[in-house]
């Protein structure tokens, strides 16, 4: 089976897309498979190359166009952000199954089949062919529980916005973090693609020896464990938080995030709204709260324990599977 994977990323939610089709490709078991990526997204491009992954790149739709055409394509799988009609109805001319991911765009409405793990408010009437809820996250790493839920001595609190965190939101919670005149441990994780000086941050850690800023890394899942808390953005990360169960307050770092209902206080979440609009009272309460609150602090572990994602990727496949068998039978129907 021939897999044309379209992936893209963007700069506030971070490079998860790119691990999914890596995981998603193995478990479909296909050798025929090409991804292609815009070639304006260079830390795309430098992620794929560190992960061994092939890619072709493409300039823009007519380019993109004409090399799914060469390769003529049995599935197509968007992972590209939010779609535009015009390009998925050319797609349509594959007269293959489309199978996308977390796209809120009008090309959504076209595809077989919608995976929407950062679906927005429930109270939005759902299309039949979309998968709204967790199943489209697809975890990365097995699922590892925190092992105590009481608070260290000097709480330690995770500050991490991913990719090149636009608004600097990472600056932004740190400023307001340390003017809480309390014992704490605050850690900052920023990756290699964090666009901001990162001095700006040591200067903090200066202040304070509990301060740790920690810069080049990807593997949040070595650091989430250690904290009491963690303050990050809405999209993918407090699906991996939520693996690790613990307490956690959303910032978004993007307008969209806004709407998304899994980083919510019905999962284990206190969304507080959008990050470059919050108050540095808002934050400071909220992070109290969850410091001097046991009922409150156990509340959101509770809820997190409740969402469980160990047989997502088995589910995706066999829906995409079952999917492209669906499309068959009906080409099938159709000649006769």
């Amino acid at each position: 089976m021939k897999i044309a994977y379209l992936l893209n990323t963007l700069p506030h939610r971070g490079l998860y897309p790119a691990s999914r089709a890596k995981l998603l490709l193995e478990a479909l078991n296909t050798k025929e498979y090409q991804i292609f990526i815009p070639s304006t997204n260079l830390n795309l491009i430098q992620h794929l190359e560190k992960q061994e992954l092939p890619f072709t790149l493409y300039s823009n739709n007519t380019s993109l166009l004409k090399s799914l055409k060469s390769f003529a394509p049995e599935c197509i799988i968007h992972d590209s952000g939010n779609s535009e009609k015009d390009l998925i109805n050319r797609l349509k001319a594959f007269a293959c199954p489309l199978i996308h991911f977390d796209d809120h765009g009008g090309g959504g409405d076209l595809a077989d089949i919608v995976f929407q793990s950062l679906y927005e408010n429930s109270k939005e009437l759902s299309k039949e062919h979309h998968i709204s809820g967790p199943t489209g996250y697809i975890p990365t790493l097995s699922t590892v529980y925190k092992n105590n839920n009481t608070l260290q001595d000097s709480p330690h609190i995770i500050v991490n916005f991913p990719h090149e965190d636009p608004e600097n939101l990472t600056y932004r919670t740190l400023r307001h973090l340390v003017q809480l005149h309390i014992p704490l441990q605050i850690s900052v994780l920023v990756d290699e693609y964090y666009k901001h000086d990162i001095n700006d941050l040591k200067r903090f850690a200066l202040t304070r020896k509990s301060i740790r800023v920690i810069s080049s890394t990807n593997e949040l899942e070595t650091y989430l464990p250690t904290g009491d808390m963690v303050i990050c953005s809405g999209a993918y990360t407090p699906y991996l938080v939520s693996q690790f169960q613990v307490p956690c307050i959303i910032l978004c770092a993007h307008e969209e995030e806004i709407n998304f209902d899994f980083p919510q206080e019905s999962h284990g979440f206190a969304n507080l709204g959008l990050g470059r609009k919050i108050k540095q009272s808002h934050l400071q309460n909220a992070v109290m709260e969850i410091i001097l609150h046991d009922n409150r602090r156990n509340s959101y572990i509770q809820k997190q324990k409740q969402i469980h994602f160990d047989s997502n990727l088995s589910k995706v496949t066999e829906l995409i599977l079952q999917t492209i068998a669906n499309k068959k039978a009906e080409e099938e129907i159709a000649r006769y």
